[in-house]
């Protein structure tokens, strides 16, 4: 890990397969930014190269970057599950400082989906770096309705926080489709890349369930958000009087 020794963020996936093997990883983040604390690797395969299968409108091409930094973060994840089938049977539980999330018997693609999800969003790609508060409150585990859910009331707390600096809010969250078609082109790009990697799909598959997600949020926006309207009731009457 870095060397820097200011407050960081914990994560521990302790990963049980059904064949008696466990893994576990640890990822840290910096407590300020929740920037990944990358560990030391100079091998930099070629596929994590910045020019490999690189996403279309990359924000880092042509500024001297030679890695992908979500590709050289990800590596030694996919490379330890590089053998493991998508629908494997695990026992997966996830530490962090405040409570334990366990579940047993999800399929690897399901939670592999969570802790690349949370490399990916920390590791300094510029368009995904728009997702890096609802790391602060990550939610293993969620459902579909739980994430939409997460994800606009993220991005409604960002204009707020906007409007409180001057800044123009977008409240009709055009934008956040934006950053959501995106982050969907960036899904399909790391997928090619890791086919690179990999000898079974349960790594591909992972990135599939992110990107799902990243294409229900922009349909969410113009439909039902979930179905949870129904939810705001109380907001939809009259405001009292005092």
């Amino acid at each position: 890990m870095s060397e820097d020794s200011s407050p960081q963020v914990s994560l521990k996936y302790k990963f049980k397969m059904a064949d008696a093997r466990s893994i576990e990883f640890e990822i840290l983040l910096s407590k300020d930014k929740l920037t990944y604390q990358t560990i030391s690797n100079t091998q930099n395969p070629a596929w994590t190269e910045l020019e490999f299968r690189m996403c279309e409108g990359c924000k880092l091409a042509d500024t001297g970057v030679k890695h992908c930094p979500v590709a050289v973060n990800l590596q030694d994840i996919v490379v330890a599950f590089k053998s493991d089938v998508s629908y494997d049977i695990i026992d997966l539980s996830i530490e962090t400082a405040e409570r334990t999330y366990s579940k047993e018997q999800i399929s690897m693609q399901s939670g592999l989906s969570s802790i690349l999800g949370i490399v990916m969003v920390t590791s300094g790609c510029p368009s995904l770096d728009y997702l890096r508060p609802m790391v602060a409150t990550h939610l293993p585990f969620a459902t579909i309705d739980e994430s939409i859910y997460r994800a606009m009331s993220m991005y409604l707390l960002a204009q707020f926080t906007r409007a409180k600096n001057g800044l123009e809010p977008d409240w009709s969250l055009k934008e956040l489709t934006h950053i959501y078609n995106d982050i969907d082109a960036i899904n399909i790009s790391m997928t090619s890349r890791l086919r690179a990697a990999t000898e079974e799909d349960a790594s591909l598959n992972a990135v599939v369930i992110l990107d799902s997600f990243a294409k229900l949020v922009p349909m969410s926006i113009e439909g039902s958000f979930g179905g949870m309207e129904d939810l705001f009731w109380p907001y939809l009457k009259d405001t009292p009087q005092s």
